[in-house]
């Protein structure tokens, strides 16, 4: 599960995942990063764009699946478990929102600590990546109708 994304199809196999994750890596890359404006997907795709590569493991996704969630079992081996015995999982009936938090609130500056973890993962600072989002919402104002040639 410590695969690098290095092309611009994101789903369960980028991750290093089986394809039978689909469902909840889906869930995970339409999520918000906080108070970007952005997803988990959009951010994963401009970083692509740039060239750089982002690396699984670091994202809250890959801890939580590498989180124990009992002796000997990562959150990563109990959901594998639960779809290979034909279970539907939701991200959303999972700790995993309160995991974040707690990660999160693991360090002494949550701030900055989030500001890293964004930029070491998507190859953009939080504040480039705030700005492009408020680029993108000018241009979705301004385009609505789509952008026409003259």
């Amino acid at each position: 599960m410590n695969a690098r994304i290095n092309n611009t199809t994101i789903n369960a196999a980028s991750f290093g995942l089986d394809s039978k994750f689909d469902g909840i890596v889906g869930q995970f890359l339409a999520m918000s990063m906080s108070d970007t404006g952005w997803n988990w997907r959009d951010a994963i795709e401009a970083s692509l764009e740039r060239g750089s590569t982002v690396d699984f493991s670091e994202t809250p996704l890959g801890r939580f699946f590498a989180s124990r969630v009992s002796k000997g079992w990562s959150w990563g081996d109990a959901i594998a478990e639960a779809l290979n015995a034909g279970h539907e999982v939701d991200l959303n009936e999972l700790p995993f929102e309160a995991f974040i938090k707690a990660d999160e609130a693991a360090g002494d500056d949550v701030v900055s600590i989030n500001d890293a973890d964004f930029e070491r993962v998507t190859g953009w600072t939080a504040g480039d990546a705030i700005e492009m989002a408020a680029e993108c919402r000018r241009d979705d104002r301004l385009f609505k109708g789509g952008r026409r040639l003259h």
